[in-house]
């Protein structure tokens, strides 16, 4: 979960916030920033030998799946 518009409700409502993180490792929803830092990193020359690849912002969450998340 990023807090993002598309999120609005978990923005909105600490409560709703609160019962969607709990399945997080980080204990907490990402921010916008937090996902621009990859996308500034993968337009600069630093990523040019970058390919492939593909990149999971989730505060931990997928390692979850399958374990009740």
């Amino acid at each position: 979960m990023i807090l993002t518009p598309l999120n609005q409700a978990a923005i909105d409502d600490p409560e709703q916030r609160e019962r969607q993180v709990a399945n997080i490792p980080w204990k907490r929803a990402g921010e916008p920033w937090e996902v621009a830092r990859l996308a500034v990193y993968l337009a600069s020359a630093d990523a040019d030998y970058v390919s492939g690849q593909t990149f999971t912002i989730d505060g931990g969450l997928s390692m979850n799946i399958g374990q009740g998340a």
